[in-house]
């Protein structure tokens, strides 16, 4: 239940603040178990992305892509570790593009 209440206040933080740094238009999706594949070259795919009226359910990660962890961004591959772990994933729905990834690391 801690770790429950502790994803839900997190979820909130992302969906206040962190959502002002993307671009119109964007759709969040808070990923429960991140589903990332992510190559050194900085593209990759994010799986099993939900969003309502869209057809689709992978977004691409691109080089212009942004990562933060704890609101300060971070090189793009840090975004592999999170891979199974929460985050909020913010793309644009016309073109499938993903223009951040964010986590939180929760310290107890």
């Amino acid at each position: 239940m801690k770790i429950f209440i502790g994803f839900t206040c997190a979820l909130m933080v992302f969906f206040t603040q962190y959502a002002i740094a993307e671009e119109h238009p964007f759709v969040p999706h808070a990923a429960s178990a991140l589903s990332i594949k992510l190559s050194n070259d900085r593209t990759g795919i994010i799986k099993n992305v939900v969003c309502t009226g869209c057809k689709f359910t992978n977004v691409n990660i691109t080089p212009k892509t942004k990562a933060y962890r704890n609101g300060v961004e971070v090189d793009l591959l840090e975004a592999k570790r999170q891979a199974g772990k929460p985050a909020l994933v913010s793309f644009n729905p016309e073109t499938r593009e993903v223009q951040a990834i964010r986590w939180n690391d929760l310290v107890d």
